[in-house]
């Protein structure tokens, strides 16, 4: 059964009673408080979230606007359509033919070309306005007032509660459809913040960010840097380098942190699901769309990161739909009427040379230089063996953790770090991790001293086969061990020199002297 969530509603009166009215539909999906308050520095909205474990917010207009600034949970506000606006103004003029708009100026406002054409669409005079506080909001109503004397008014709830305690009639801009729609995108929303904090907590690949090589060092100050800019960061490298989690330490020291990190595989969508995934879609978009519409991924990421994983891989006729909502950071759902703006962060991630793909028109080049320009490359596992032991060391205890067992994994990592510093690691980090699990679980019953080097063919057959590569080629090993052995005692144990007289690099040498056992020599500059 899936998981219910919970959700806190802050509004008005008339928008209370919209949500209220909505919730059976919704009641095998959520929990729902509404609490009836203009979000101001008077209240404290971060003791309420924690007093009803709040997993999203809801809101509306201004308040949506504050309640987005200060609070750490996911906050959804409530949008409004020209649609709504033409039907709230239908139910307006059979109360009088003068009317007042008023409309939050945080969101899209209803088109100058629907206010000009609806005196003749509707027989109405409409007044618009516009606010960005609730101070500003019951100013412009006050003056409306002392103003034309308006027979009618039309706004958010916060707007409708003021007129009417001045009594002037009031009709509330949202309907059930917009309010379903955004009771919808509140719960996915809050399933996919739940997803992240089992994630955080349940998944080994969020540890430390372990590393000890120069190389990754490198990249992890970088990383830091890229963080502080809004534009955007390109990752290369293997598969299994550990791209994505650079993607969460970027994410997690940008101004963005306090949005969701949403990850996109692009080389999964269909060509005919593209749109709908990334962009969403309306209620009735389509026949199969379901009630209420879907939120896409990209809005999903509003205030946030964007995670482009595996952007090589995305088709010709979707990279330029990426693009255009990446160039103007707005969005049309599949089956609606406006755009939606949209504030995140992107970051790709490729094992491919997109610059080479660029010259085969494989890629495109404005999405390529769209994405490039702060750029991270990977540095493979094998080129920082440094990085082995600490690594392995974290995941063993990781899985011990997990399992819950007591097993040394100081011990078990001293039986086969030899092997592991020695392997060429194909799958990376990745594979590191999978022969981390697959050690603890040998070990689950008997402990470390279960493994054996009969149990280690068993369980590691891919260390195996490479020391037997290794020892097939005899006689070329022992007379590259004699030619380091040389170059060592020609230069004094100097790595640095010994690596130029070989023509390797460092990182090779010291694999090489690891192998053979002697990796422990000192280094002499």
């Amino acid at each position: 059964m899936t998981e219910r969530v919970k959700v806190l509603v802050v509004g008005y009166r008339k928008f209370s009673e919209l949500i209220n009215a909505l919730l059976p539909e919704f009641s095998d999906e959520a929990d729902v408080v509404i609490v009836e308050s203009v979000a101001s520095d008077h209240r404290d909205y971060s003791d309420m979230v924690k007093r009803y474990a709040a997993d999203v917010v809801v809101s509306t207009g201004s308040n949506a606007a504050y309640l987005k600034a200060t609070l750490k949970v996911p906050v959804v506000s409530q949008r409004v359509s020209d649609t709504d606006v033409i039907e709230a103004l239908g139910k307006a003029r059979r109360v009088a033919p003068t009317m007042h708009l008023f409309s939050y100026s945080g969101e899209p406002e209803p088109s100058a070309r629907l206010l000009e054409s609806l005196p003749e669409l509707l027989g109405v005079s409409v007044q618009a306005h516009s606010y960005t506080t609730t101070d500003e909001a019951a100013e412009s109503l006050l003056l409306a007032l002392a103003g034309e004397a308006p027979e009618v008014i039309v706004g958010p709830s916060y707007i409708c509660r003021l007129a009417e305690q001045r009594g002037v009639p009031a009709i509330l801009v949202y309907n059930r459809s917009s309010a379903r729609l955004m009771l919808r995108e509140a719960i996915d929303t809050a399933r996919a913040a739940q997803s992240v904090a089992r994630a955080l907590t349940e998944s080994p690949d969020t540890g430390p960010f372990v590393i000890r090589s120069p190389q990754m060092e490198r990249v992890s100050a970088l990383a830091s840097t890229y963080a502080r800019g809004r534009a955007a960061v390109l990752l290369q490298g293997e598969s299994g380098t550990g791209k994505e989690h650079i993607a969460r330490e970027i994410h997690r020291r940008s101004e963005f942190s306090s949005g969701r990190l949403v990850p996109v595989n692009c080389g999964s969508i269909p060509n005919e699901l593209f749109e709908s995934e990334l962009f969403g879609y309306v209620e009735g978009a389509f026949t199969s769309s379901r009630r209420g519409g879907r939120v896409g991924l990209i809005e999903r990421a509003n205030g946030g990161v964007l995670f482009l994983d595996e952007v090589g891989e995305m088709p010709l006729q979707q990279q330029v739909k990426l693009l255009r909502a990446l160039q103007e950071r707005r969005i049309r759902p599949v089956g609606g009427n406006r755009e939606i703006a949209l504030d995140f962060k992107v970051i790709a991630a490729t094992n491919r040379d997109l610059r080479d793909a660029v010259t085969r028109g494989e890629f495109r080049d404005d999405l390529y230089f769209r994405l490039n320009v702060f750029s991270l490359r990977i540095p493979a596992l094998r080129d920082r063996p440094e990085d082995i032991p600490p690594i392995a060391g974290h995941y063993l205890r990781e899985y011990a953790r997990q399992y819950a067992t007591d097993i040394d994994t100081g011990s078990l990592l001293a039986q086969v770090v030899d092997r592991l510093l020695g392997y060429a690691w194909p799958g990376n980090v990745r594979e590191l991790q999978n022969f981390a699990e697959r050690l603890v679980v040998n070990c689950l019953d008997h402990g470390a001293a279960a493994i054996t080097p009969q149990t280690l063919r068993d369980i590691l057959p891919e260390l195996i086969a490479a020391d037997s590569s290794l020892q097939s080629s005899g006689a070329l090993k022992a007379q590259e061990q004699a030619a380091i052995d040389e170059a060592m005692q020609r230069f004094g144990g100097d790595r640095q020199r010994v690596a130029e007289y070989l023509g390797i690099s460092t990182t090779t040498l010291w694999r090489r002297l690891n192998t053979m056992g002697r990796a422990g020599v000192s280094s002499i500059n």
